[in-house]
């Protein structure tokens, strides 16, 4: 597993989301590199890391994630990226100091206990197009990604290069999307006692911000931000206004 790491300070570990790898992160990284050690996943199968078949098997990833990342760190992870590190950090409590969920759901799809999600019939019409159009589902998936947002066409660019600079290998994003589909981590979220917080953006077409509310049901001691204006990378098109929520919440 290829894990880049820059910067000085507390140790932070970032995990990317479906389809990308940790140079998506570029935004963030000018800005939190002088504050902390930076270290940037790339899930298998994603940016330099290899593929093996069942690497991306929930059991088996959290396993490598804790052989190759510090005793003790900070965790950040956006949408995929933030359910691996929720299981991680459920898995793990001792070795995550904070955790940052950044446009992430529990629960990704919707179900019949779990409205504020990603409606389950798009999610599988959309998962079914990967096997006949992967180039085609990757663009639509940036579409959806900035759809709606402030500064849409400047996270398109960005997320589009990323996905078309190392595209992932196509077992990982099916994989991925399996992830998507099946981990169900509210009940984790719930019995987390470590500090938590969620940065949502308010225009976000993926994990819809009705979501904050029901996450305070789930556990009132997390910490919940809003970025008015945002999509689903709220880091790319508010840069400075993440750094400052994601440096004040570590520091605090």
């Amino acid at each position: 597993m290829f894990i880049k790491r820059v910067g000085q300070g507390p140790d932070l570990v970032m995990v990317h989301g479906w389809s990308m790898h940790s140079g998506v992160w570029q935004p963030l990284i000018e800005l939190l590199a002088d504050k902390f050690t930076l270290h940037l996943v790339d899930l298998p199968g994603h940016g330099q890391s290899d593929w093996q078949a069942e690497a991306l098997q929930i059991d088996q990833l959290l396993t490598k994630l804790a052989e190759n990342l510090p005793q003790t760190a900070h965790w950040l992870g956006w949408s995929l990226g933030g359910q691996l590190s929720l299981a991680f950090a459920s898995r793990y409590p001792q070795r995550v100091s904070k955790l940052i969920l950044l446009a992430a759901n529990p629960k990704f799809v919707t179900s019949d206990d779990w409205h504020c999600a990603m409606d389950a019939t798009v999610f599988a019409v959309f998962a079914g197009q990967l096997d006949h159009n992967q180039r085609e589902t990757l663009k639509r998936f940036v579409m959806l990604q900035a759809r709606g947002a402030e500064g849409s066409r400047d996270t398109i660019q960005l997320l589009a290069e990323q996905t078309a600079d190392n595209v992932a290998h196509p077992e990982a994003l099916q994989a991925g999307l399996d992830l998507l589909e099946t981990l169900d981590l509210r009940t984790q979220l719930a019995q987390l006692t470590l500090p938590v917080k969620c940065i949502f953006g308010e225009r976000d077409q993926l994990v819809p911000i009705t979501l904050a509310e029901n996450l305070s049901s789930l556990n009132s001691t997390i910490s919940i931000d809003r970025i008015a204006g945002a999509g689903h990378a709220p880091f790319i098109s508010r840069p400075q206004l993440c750094a400052d929520k994601i440096s004040g919440f570590l520091h605090d």
